[in-house]
């Protein structure tokens, strides 16, 4: 019995090996009193060695229910290893049209996983830093703890 506990385990942990080798880069950034300012940017730094791979990037927001809007307006700022910078504005819905949190409710707390882009490509192999601004409707936005990014390879090459 104590043989086959042990395999058991020992299976476990190569599953869950495998099933997170695909994972380039994970950091979770909190936010100081769930409250974020304009000036408060989350700053997140990865490299990319393999540019023949597809990946998805993914924002897992850890919130309170007690966000005062239905959506996160985030204002992205990418620096490429090159030099070259790029902007984008992204809307993200925390909750549907009724006030409902659109991620499973622990409490007054909800983690929700979004995509950021999935089936990137990166070009130049290097550091990639990406930059997160709350670009919402009032300068400290507060139901926001932490913002988690992660940049994963989905197994697709690029044509």
């Amino acid at each position: 019995m104590k043989k086959a506990l042990f395999f058991a385990a020992i299976l476990a942990c190569l599953v869950w090996t495998a099933c997170n080798n695909n994972v380039v880069f994970e950091q979770e950034q909190k936010i100081q009193g769930a409250r974020w300012n304009y000036a408060d940017t989350l700053n997140f730094s990865f490299d990319i060695s393999d540019t023949t791979f597809l990946y998805n990037l993914y924002l897992d927001f850890d919130c309170l229910d007690s966000f005062p809007h239905q959506n996160l307006y985030l204002r992205l700022h990418t620096l490429f290893p090159d030099g070259k910078r790029a902007q984008k504005l992204r809307s993200f819905e925390l909750f549907d049209a009724g006030g409902n949190p659109l991620a499973k409710d622990s409490g007054h707390e909800f983690k929700l996983h979004t995509m950021l882009q999935e089936n990137a490509f990166f070009k130049l192999p290097g550091t990639y830093h990406i930059t997160l601004e709350q670009y919402g409707r009032t300068d400290a936005l507060p139901g926001i703890k932490s913002v988690t990014m992660k940049v994963e390879k989905n197994g697709k090459r690029k044509q």
